[in-house]
């Protein structure tokens, strides 16, 4: 009996002193409902002519979509990407079973990204717009 009742004593403390969990908001997605795919920034990573931005792509499995051309939108600059591997621009691309297609996109912007930065895809179904880093 007195070990049950150490036990309920334990258990009221763990409770009274426990922590608060509190969801992170998920601040990299796209705020579009109407959007055909997501768009969540990974990690960017300086290059010689300027940073790498990787992000993931997630749509409806089996779903196909363009992407015609990325810029990067910092403050009011804009910065058209020079590159992208993972998918090609101008050409259509296909969610495979997961949903998920990682892509790098290159641009010519040699400053620190600041978090306010924003990338703007240009697509066939209309332009999506997400924030370029968490």
């Amino acid at each position: 009996m007195k070990a049950l009742k150490t036990l309920w004593i334990a258990a009221a403390a763990m409770l009274a002193g426990g922590f608060v969990w509190s969801s992170q908001p998920a601040v990299a997605q796209v705020n579009q409902l109407d959007a055909d795919m997501n768009i969540i920034p990974d990690k960017t990573v300086k290059t010689d002519d300027g940073i790498r931005i990787t992000v993931c792509l997630i749509g409806i499995p089996h779903t196909s979509n363009r992407i015609d051309s990325v810029d990067l939108v910092v403050n009011k600059a804009i910065y058209p990407a020079t590159d992208i591997d993972g998918v090609d621009f101008k050409r259509y691309f296909q969610f495979e079973d997961e949903g998920v297609v990682t892509v790098e996109i290159d641009f010519p912007f040699k400053a620190k990204l600041p978090k306010n930065s924003t990338l703007k895809f240009h697509t066939v179904k209309g332009d999506i717009t997400s924030p370029a880093r968490q």
